[in-house]
């Protein structure tokens, strides 16, 4: 018994001091954190960074990965859409470090250019400014991922099935665009 009333003794010690104990209160600030996104960009196809919708053309359209040949693409900015190729980490830009280049050319990034882990800084023609980084290809002949379940036709695999396989044809991104 006398264990018992000891124990409720201590607990009500124990309660009594962390009335007095002073509570930090922390405020929370809403922030809107976003994300990057990685998407397959298909080969001939256009991709407008804002909806993240790839078509065959369309006014809205930033860029264009361009097939010219089985070795040979290149990234098309479009419609006004600028862009420009640093050197500096995918991870260390951020919207105020845009915003510091006036001027991105609006000029193509060529095959030489378009390297696993290359980055590009861009600003399309509504004004936001964005990143991507180059994260590798697919195959012509590889149908297994989102993109190509949401855009290829089947008689279009069956024409393409028909031709030599390119390893290279359709270019994986990883972006993050600043509005």
């Amino acid at each position: 018994m006398k264990r018992i009333v000891f124990i409720i003794l201590i607990a009500f010690g124990l309660l009594g001091c962390n009335k007095n104990i002073p509570i930090e209160k922390k405020s929370i600030k809403s922030t809107k954190v976003t994300s990057s996104k990685v998407v397959t960009l298909l080969g001939t196809y256009t991709f407008d960074v804002e909806s993240g919708k790839q078509g065959l053309s369309s006014s809205l359209n930033d860029f264009f990965w361009q097939r010219v040949d089985s070795k040979t693409g290149n990234l098309m900015p479009q419609n006004g859409t600028t862009v420009e190729i640093t050197k500096k980490s995918f991870e260390a830009i951020d919207k105020a470090y845009l915003k510091q280049f006036p001027i991105f050319r609006d000029g193509k990034i060529s095959s030489s250019d378009i390297k696993v882990g290359k980055v590009v800084m861009f600003k399309t023609a509504e004004g936001n400014y964005g990143k991507l980084r180059i994260k590798g290809f697919r195959s012509l002949h590889d149908f297994d991922f989102k993109e190509a379940k949401e855009h290829i036709t089947p008689s279009w695999k069956e024409y393409v099935l028909k031709k030599t396989n390119r390893r290279k044809y359709h270019l994986i991104i990883e972006y993050k665009l600043y509005k």
